[in-house]
């Protein structure tokens, strides 16, 4: 099949097109310097771009951030940028830096906030509107949704196959990049171009997809942790490790063979048929119905160890986070690339030492406990959690207790005099008519800071003395927005 009939929805084209004008642009460059988020989606996004410069002959280096602030562009390497997993939320102050670049980001641009003093004159408008040395790569410009519908390393990858139609091997950390970034939150699966991204794996035979159990550890969980970290909700498993041994010894599933603890991916097929009945069975008897949460699509590349985090997705994703959120990002890139050999050790290593923080972190905010405000649930963390891992132990936290319309913002200490915040909401979240990205925007640009996102996960790194004005503005603009559509519907109905 041709590349481009793949592209059936004329977003998908649309996009496709931005992604052909960047390849041209790219060409005409001597060097590129490529500057990368530092987490999964990010490290995959950087992956993509410089295997794809490599390929084309394009001399390039690559830059690893947390963040863009107006000192980290100061301090980027002459020559022609390529921002990838960032850079669109920034676009005033790239801009503003004099910095000609490409931008492959899926976050929501910020290009279109204009302040007031500018739309009274039209020829200050059109001057700070004026972004004719950025070209970017951003499915909210056509139309699509950056959450759910593509990733950044979904945008960098389109870009790879304007190149060349022998780049489709990339399709493997495009896909890493987007589970890593849970784009499969929003209805349980890729969607929209990850779903094109998914199709195009499977016929190159790149990657599989599987109905299995949903969670986390099949390759590196020994069984009994696997099943009491698994899920919330199944009676006599979930926290509970020695009633998860019980099961396992009820079913007949040995834990270990021989000396070696047994994994999910050790087990026969008729070991897991029947441990997943079990589980299912136990879920439903506890009044929960929804089994998508237990059971659905997992994304699987066939071509790897079986018995190596890099073959399931979502662990490949763990591992990439694990180089990142400790500054060795150069070592998730080259696993990401396709190395497995002294960077994959490398990373093996960092792994081990990720799960541990972000099993201490974790506790840590269940043993405190959450602090309250009229709309949102918060905690700050101050130097106890490293700031690179807030985001994620927030997730962890909200995957635990459940839906809920109150987003839980998690804090710690970043570079001196100031601090990382994370936000993360459910799906519920949306009916406030409030859009995470652009508060969070609002509320670091009022207390002097930057931020930005995604409708329902965002972040912002700001001076600390203003936490508390932060807190205050986010949760009152929370406030009024719910007040605003609760009046609305009692007028509808």
């Amino acid at each position: 099949m041709k590349l481009q009939e793949y592209f059936l929805e004329k977003k998908h084209r649309d996009l496709y097109e931005m992604a052909v004008a960047a390849r041209e642009i790219l060409r005409d460059q001597e060097k590129v310097v490529i500057v990368s988020h530092n987490d999964a989606d990010g490290l995959s996004s950087s992956a993509i771009a410089k295997v794809t410069l490599d390929r084309a002959g394009i001399s390039n280096e690559v830059i690893f951030v947390k963040n863009l602030d107006r000192d980290v562009l100061k301090s980027l390497p002459s020559g022609f940028k390529w921002f990838v997993d960032l850079g669109s939320g920034s676009m005033h102050m790239i801009r503003d830096s004099g910095i000609e670049c490409l931008i492959t980001d899926h976050h929501v641009p910020d290009q279109f906030d204009v302040d007031e003093d500018h739309k009274r004159d039209i020829l200050s408008f059109l001057e700070f509107s004026d972004f004719s040395k950025i070209y970017q790569v951003n499915p909210h410009l056509v139309g699509l949704n950056g959450s759910y519908d593509i990733s950044g390393s979904g945008c960098t990858f389109l870009v790879s196959l304007a190149f060349s139609e022998k780049n489709l091997d990339l399709v493997k950390p495009a896909i890493v990049g987007s589970v890593g970034d849970v784009q499969d939150a929003n209805s349980g699966v890729l969607e929209g171009l990850n779903r094109v991204f998914l199709r195009i794996g499977q016929d190159a035979r790149k990657v599989s997809v599987l109905e299995d159990l949903k969670f986390f550890g099949r390759t590196s969980r020994p069984l009994k942790r696997f099943l009491e970290l698994g899920s919330d909700g199944i009676p006599g498993i979930s926290n509970f490790y020695s009633g998860a041994g019980r099961l396992l010894n009820f079913l007949g599933i040995p834990v270990k063979d021989g000396e070696k603890y047994r994994v999910y991916n050790d087990l026969s097929e008729e070991e897991k048929r029947k441990l997943r009945t079990e589980v299912v069975g136990r879920f439903i008897i506890a009044g929960n119905n929804d089994i998508s949460k237990l059971i659905g699509e997992t994304y699987i590349f066939p071509d790897e160890d079986k018995n190596s985090p890099t073959w399931d997705a979502k662990e490949f994703a763990t591992l990439l986070n694990s180089c990142g959120r400790y500054d060795q990002g150069i070592v998730g890139l080259m696993v990401a690339a396709g190395d497995r050999a002294e960077f994959y050790k490398k990373a093996i290593s960092l792994m081990a030492n990720h799960r541990k923080n972000l099993v201490n972190g974790y506790n840590q905010i269940l043993s405190k406990g959450l602090k309250s405000l009229k709309n949102v649930d918060y905690f700050y963390a101050g130097k106890d959690i490293n700031e690179n891992i807030v985001g994620i132990i927030a997730n962890m936290v909200l995957a635990k207790t459940g839906e809920t319309m109150r987003p839980l913002v998690t804090m710690a200490d970043s570079d001196p005099g100031t601090i990382k915040i994370s936000v993360r909401a459910g799906k519920s979240f949306l009916s406030s008519g409030i859009d995470l990205a652009d508060l969070f925007r609002r509320a670091a640009v009022k207390t002097g800071g930057v931020g930005g996102g995604h409708d329902l996960a965002a972040g912002a790194n700001i001076p600390a003395d203003r936490m508390g004005d932060f807190l205050k503005f986010i949760d009152e603009e929370i406030g009024h927005s719910i007040e605003v559509q609760e009046k609305t519907s009692r007028i509808r109905n």
